[in-house]
């Protein structure tokens, strides 16, 4: 006798996406060019994993909160990195802290 699959497989669906997770996935994308690993953990609140392949030290996990007018990034340990309206310059400060570029 076949065994039936249980509807309940005891793995819960993935947190759906939020506007937190989408302004880490907009920053994760303009980390491509520093060449540093990303990954959006989509729990609550998400965070954006940001590895640099060179260490594997170097990992920081960047959060987003949503601010009067758009979005702020933080560092794992609070610091401002920037905002949605900035998202060139915070990836920039982003591939820096993960050592990735000495700008």
């Amino acid at each position: 006798m076949a065994k039936k699959k249980n509807a309940r497989s005891g793995t819960a669906p993935p947190p759906a996406e939020t506007a937190e997770s989408e302004q880490l996935s907009r920053l994760a994308e303009a980390l491509v060019k520093y060449g540093v690993g990303t990954r959006v953990i989509r729990r609550e609140p998400p965070v954006l994993r940001v590895s640099n392949p060179e260490s594997e030290y170097a990992v920081e996990d960047v959060g987003c909160e949503r601010r009067e007018h758009g979005h702020a990034f933080l560092a794992s340990f609070g610091v401002h990195l920037g905002t949605s309206e900035s998202i060139p310059l915070t990836a920039r400060k982003v591939a820096w802290l993960v050592g990735a570029t000495d700008r």
